[in-house]
């Protein structure tokens, strides 16, 4: 073990003459170590700061912090001479070092317990054989020793570790010294006084019982398991310390979570077409009698106004007014349900549509928590108004725009989510798959089935992040008019959003292309994309993104071609501004510039977005 002495902090000194002020300080024969990086911790500063003379007892103390420094480098053969010397009339203390020999490891691994792997304990220590030696990593690989032999079920585990130079000083050896004690068993989990529902929820997340094996990753993965339940403020599940023995006992501690939440929000949104304000309102409560239950209501209200010569004219308002019903462990741990209701007035470019609908869902991991299955069924009840008269009967009748339309459909969704972090992922990879099946027999009068999956891939290169995606969707069958796909926005950023669509004109209803006509969706889509993310400036929370995308939605699924897509270049800066990525970014059309009208503007080829938190 190294230790270096600490300076501590005195009366001031008397001024002493300019001759025998220390001026400056000075470090040489230094290559393993910047001198930067040896005088940031020098008590020596000090006495330039005071105007005062070199003092020998800070002299000493800062030559043993220097040898330290060394030392947990694995430099034991180095040497540090001080001297002081008059230069210009003023002191300058010079640290001379001769570091020699870089000494090697050599890790010894000694009392493992027969369940832990000796090949498994050496992975968990960071220094290999005939590397440098460097004390940090010596150290820091302490807690996951015990972290290993402690989920063998050895609670009472201590570890020693012990680093001695030999030949020399050209090896390091690196000995980690095991005492595992008593093999443990789990023991009484003590939890505090909970409604009965809620006192199941928890103990069908503990993942251990009884007798089972100790396991300290199962602590952690219990208390991570009851955080997410969303009852609890806080959660905390540790062996109780007063267990010596082989039988450990387990401590719940709880902090109930607020029953009722009330939210406010809006926001502003701003493109080269159009522009909107969005506002919602909503809250829950979590019925005291019923702890696994949460209602809710909500409701959203959004209003975009073209300003762009092809943006459809139209004031376009929203009204989206939502309450659901959703229980937690529904008959079965970690399994979903919901039930929402609610009805909708949405504005878009050729119509208006309103109408009523239900949601019934049951959701659960299908094993571990990333991969997540969901079933459900909806139903609608839609009629349409305010149809662009730019389009006849024919056109009408061919989009599915004559009066009303009823939609039941049942639906699924599987899910696997193996990012590292799901709002700003750097590793892992996103995948997800929705499917629909529309029939008369969940209560619907069309016939169709919608299938779009998803995947998402993240690599971390030093500082950059190479994010890439691909969606693909289809509808078979007939194309109810409110699920066809659109693109453009932050999936192909060549094209505002929602741009990238096929038109509705008259007679035909829907063409790839068209002057002049009305964005109306289609029932095939494709997108896909690489990007660049990199810090530029990490102090001011400053990075830059550089982007492909390549997109197209066609009237017909069969229609996709994955080789004559409609690709955009460009880039862009972010800023992270309290926790949150703003970005803006500018995106260049390469080919098919001119066959949307509604992906043209002002700007040409060009289009622009501003935006909150990663595209994807």
């Amino acid at each position: 073990m190294f230790a270096a002495a600490c300076a501590c902090g005195g009366p001031s000194r008397a001024a002493v003459a300019s001759g025998e002020q220390l001026g400056a300080i000075r470090i040489t024969g230094n290559r393993a170590i910047a001198s930067d990086e040896l005088e940031a911790a020098l008590a020596l500063h000090e006495a330039i700061g005071d105007g005062a003379a070199a003092d020998p007892y800070l002299l000493g103390l800062d030559t043993a912090r220097i040898r330290a420094a060394y030392l947990r480098r694995g430099f034991f053969a180095v040497t540090v001479t001080p001297a002081v010397e008059q230069r210009g009339g003023r002191q300058v203390v010079t640290f001379t070092i001769a570091e020699g020999r870089r000494a090697v490891s050599r890790v010894e691994i000694t009392g493992l317990p027969p369940e832990v792997a000796p090949a498994a304990a050496r992975a968990a220590v960071g220094l290999g054989d005939g590397a440098p030696f460097d004390y940090d990593t010596y150290d820091a690989a302490k807690q996951p020793l015990i972290d290993r032999v402690a989920n063998a079920g050895y609670a009472h585990v201590r570890i020693t570790g012990a680093v001695t130079a030999e030949r020399g000083g050209a090896t390091a050896a690196v000995r980690y010294t095991i005492e595992p004690g008593p093999r443990c068993a789990f023991g009484e989990v003590r939890l505090p006084p909970l409604a009965p529902d809620l006192e199941a929820a928890v103990r069908a997340r503990l993942g251990f019982a009884k007798g089972d094996r100790y396991s300290a990753t199962a602590l952690a993965e219990a208390q991570a398991e009851i955080y997410q339940l969303g009852r609890f403020s806080w959660a905390r599940v540790t062996a109780d310390p007063s267990s010596d023995g082989p039988v450990i006992d387990v401590a719940v501690e709880l902090q109930p979570a607020t029953r009722h939440e009330v939210h406010l929000g809006g926001g502003l949104g701003y493109e080269p077409l159009t522009y909107e304000l969005r506002g919602l309102a909503g809250g829950s409560v979590v019925p005291e009698a019923h702890p696994l239950v949460t209602a809710a209501l909500d409701g959203r209200v959004a209003v975009t106004f073209p300003h762009g010569a092809n943006s459809g004219g139209a004031v376009q308002p929203k009204v989206r007014i939502l309450g659901s019903l959703q229980r937690i462990d529904l008959g079965w741990p970690r399994l979903r349900g919901e039930i929402e209701a609610g009805a909708d007035f949405q504005t878009v470019e050729a119509y208006t549509w309103v109408g009523p609908h239900i949601r019934l869902g049951l959701g659960a991991p299908l094993g571990p928590r990333w991969l997540q299955a969901r079933i459900g069924w909806l139903a609608e009840e839609l009629a349409f108004i305010d149809i662009t008269p730019g389009l006849d009967d024919d056109a009408r009748r061919n989009l599915g725009l004559g009066g009303s339309q009823r939609l039941g459909a049942y639906q699924a969704s599987l899910v696997a989510d193996l990012r590292d972090d799901p709002i700003e992922p750097h590793r892992g990879v996103y995948a997800a798959a929705t499917a629909a099946i529309g029939t008369p027999y969940a209560g619907g009068e069309l016939h169709y089935r919608q299938v779009t999956p998803e995947l998402r891939g993240y690599i971390s290169l030093a500082d950059t992040v190479v994010a890439l995606r691909a969606r693909v969707g289809q509808i078979f069958g007939a194309v109810p008019v409110t699920e066809r796909y659109f693109s453009g926005g932050t999936a192909q950023r060549g094209f505002s959003d929602r741009q990238l669509a096929p038109r509705a004109i008259d007679g035909a209803g829907c063409a790839d292309s068209g002057a002049n006509a009305i964005v109306i969706g289609g029932a095939g889509l494709i997108e896909t994309g690489v990007e660049l993310r990199r810090p530029l400036v990490s102090a001011w929370g400053l990075g830059a993104n550089l982007f492909l995308d390549g997109a197209d939605v066609t009237c017909a699924r069969q229609d996709i071609d994955p080789a004559h897509l409609r690709w955009a270049v460009g880039g862009g800066l972010w800023l992270k501004l309290a926790g949150l990525k703003i970005r803006g970014e500018l995106g260049y059309r390469l080919n098919r510039a001119d066959d949307l009208s509604g992906g043209s503007s002002a700007f040409g080829r060009y289009a622009w977005h501003i935006g909150i938190g990663e595209t994807f």
